[in-house]
């Protein structure tokens, strides 16, 4: 089951999949990890059996909101190579169609390419350095 949600309900069920992937797996600093993006973010949340074990967002750009960012994917290690991912990347892409968003941006880290290419996104520009990993900007045009 996925669901939408946003960060003052949810951050809960939310923090402890990124807590896990991002800050203990990746050694991202917590200062890094948490920002202001959360409170008007969209958040997709995957459950298995009741428990929490996958989550995205969506931040519809306010100038233009054709135009979107997807952000921390996150879906825990036991439950990976599942469907899980794509399946948050998906109902947030489909909510972002509802909202009239026309065009997806994420920035990938290098290792999720492959993932990302498969689900119809396009490089775009130089690989970068973000958190001290290697990272390539991806678009999906509608």
């Amino acid at each position: 089951m996925i669901i939408t949600t946003n960060w003052v309900k949810s951050q809960d069920l939310i923090k402890p999949i990124r807590y896990q992937v991002f800050i203990v797996e990746q050694q991202i600093s917590e200062e890094e990890e948490w920002d202001g993006d959360d409170f008007i973010a969209i958040h997709a949340l995957a459950f298995e059996n009741s428990l929490p074990i996958a989550t995205g967002r969506l931040i519809i750009h306010e100038a233009d909101q054709a135009k979107a960012k997807i952000g921390r994917m996150a879906v825990l290690e036991n439950y990976r190579s599942k469907g899980y991912g794509r399946a948050i990347l998906k109902k947030l892409i489909d909510l972002g169609k509802e909202k009239g968003v026309q065009e997806f941006i994420l920035h990938a880290q290098v290792h999720a390419l492959d993932f990302y290419l498969r689900e119809g996104f396009k490089p775009e520009g130089e690989i970068f350095d973000e958190v001290d990993m290697s990272h390539q900007k991806m678009i999906l045009r509608i």
